[in-house]
């Protein structure tokens, strides 16, 4: 399983759209899918792909990394119904919930927050899964970074582009330091959201983006049928599969594909069971509870208690 994040901290760059035409045009190539919308916004669940949010209740992906609930992550998925999918291939979505905004507190209050993602995929058995990050270098984007095996980065070709793109990779090397893992792989960058002829000044910002060292990959440029699919909650490779993004997307996949093919040995370290303080009381709870009498029976019982689910 090769998992790949879109990523940038820039917003409206056409993140999104890349994240949910890359995963699509990856089911429709026959492999197995899963598309994991970590941005509190929850665009490509609603916007892009006309799923509903998990009903407040169900198992949720802010209740998995917030350690509420602990069940399989087949639990948190659904298919999406209107994709195009190749055989032997699936369109697998975890959506967004309304507790998403709530969790960068929340994960806060872990010890090393970073792993939580890495622990609710690592049973999860797809040939792909894509992560659509938040435009923002918060605590979510780090637990992308960390379960991350490389980065798909959309651009646009103007200047603010390239200084969010080294702040990127400042954040991407700080984390990789700070949790001790192996290097993210840059898988490229995907020039977006421009219009054709392209002016002198994109063109000369295009030249420093190539200068970055990273590859760029096919363009998707600004197209009315890019609109017009997510209107509908249809992926744009099954909505117009003879475009020309449609195209640049197939490419895109075609590329990912190469790099799980290729690097069989990549991996990114699996989360070790962390300490919590909260279990070890409970644990220490009930073994003084069993063997203590008299006065001192039940003390630990004032203790919160935390939900096993």
């Amino acid at each position: 399983m090769q998992i790949t994040s879109v990523v940038n901290q820039k917003g409206g760059v056409g993140k999104t759209s890349l994240s949910v035409g890359t995963a699509a045009a990856l089911a429709e190539q026959g492999k197995r899918v899963l598309l994991v919308d970590l941005d509190p916004q929850g665009h490509a669940t609603t916007e892009f792909l006309g799923l509903p949010e998990t009903p407040a209740g169900k198992p949720s992906l802010p209740m998995a990394l917030a350690k509420m609930w602990k069940g399989p992550v087949e639990e948190l998925v659904v298919p999406h119904p209107r994709a195009n999918v190749g055989e032997g291939g699936c369109f697998d979505v975890i959506p967004t919930a309304p507790g998403m905004f709530d969790l960068v507190r929340r994960l806060d209050q872990f010890r090393m927050p970073g792993w939580e993602l890495a622990r609710v995929l690592q049973f999860a058995h797809y040939d792909h899964v894509i992560i659509d990050c938040p435009p923002a270098l918060d605590l979510l984007t780090n637990n992308a970074l960390a379960a991350t095996h490389g980065v798909l980065v959309p651009v646009q070709p103007d200047r603010t582009s390239i200084r969010a793109l080294r702040l990127l990779r400042e954040q991407v090397h700080h984390l990789e330091q700070l949790i001790n893992r192996d290097p993210v792989q840059y898988y490229g960058l995907v020039p977006g959201l421009y219009r054709r002829p392209m002016s002198g000044y994109a063109e000369a910002a295009m030249r420093e983006l190539h200068a970055m060292g990273i590859q760029v990959l096919p363009h998707i440029a600004m197209g009315v049928v890019v609109n017009e699919a997510a209107s509908r909650g249809i992926p744009i490779t099954t909505f117009a599969p003879h475009c020309a993004q449609t195209g640049a997307l197939h490419e895109i996949a075609a590329t990912l594909e190469s790099y799980r093919k290729h690097s069989p040995s990549a991996s990114v370290p699996q989360p070790s069971e962390e300490f919590v303080f909260e279990d070890f009381i409970n644990e220490v709870a009930g073994a003084r509870n069993r063997n203590d009498t008299g006065a001192r029976k039940g003390l630990y019982d004032l203790m919160p208690k935390r939900s096993r689910r």
